[in-house]
């Protein structure tokens, strides 16, 4: 079974009081083989959550060409995460680092404040960060915005998480 598939099951029991209960803020943490999954939110219902943070990783070694392998990955990510509001494109890629970010690109812009989606990849153990966040003049720093995202949403995002460092880690 999926990751995608195994965290809207978590989900669903988590909604129907089936499965075990969450401390406000606390995780909800999918163990697969060889993907896991962390999903932070606040509200939830029968059917979707306020994401707060979306977090895939693979089980497995580091990629021995770094580069290669989040560029990859993040040409992946862009292309599966298409069903969001904005398109992803690579904003910085580091493999020095490990590390790849992707933001919407262009940023959704509401007067002067702007809202956008940041993925985050990190080759060392894979992995892939997803959040929304919004800024605005003013504000010190950016901040997250918890999006309304049903339970086929984040199933469907973990899934191209996970297939993004999978299928590129070779």
């Amino acid at each position: 079974m999926s990751i995608g598939k195994q965290l809207i099951e978590q989900l669903r029991q988590l909604a129907t009081g089936e499965g075990a209960t969450l401390a406000d803020g606390a995780p909800l943490v999918v163990a697969g083989q060889p993907d896991h999954a962390s999903l932070v939110f606040s509200d939830r219902d029968r059917y979707s959550v306020a994401l707060r943070e979306l977090v895939v990783g693979m089980n497995v070694d580091a990629p021995a060409d770094t580069r290669a392998y989040l560029s990859a990955a993040a040409a992946a990510v862009a292309r599966g995460l298409s069903f969001l509001e904005e398109p992803l494109a690579v904003w910085e890629l580091d493999g020095s680092e490990g590390m790849a970010e992707l933001r919407s690109s262009p940023p959704l812009r509401e007067g002067d404040e702007i809202s956008y989606w940041e993925v985050t990849l990190t080759a060392a153990q894979p992995s892939a960060r997803a959040a929304r966040y919004r800024w605005a003049p003013g504000m010190a720093e950016r901040e997250i915005v918890a999006y309304p995202a049903t339970f086929a949403l984040l199933g469907r995002m973990a899934d191209v998480l996970a297939g993004a460092l999978r299928d590129t880690a070779d």
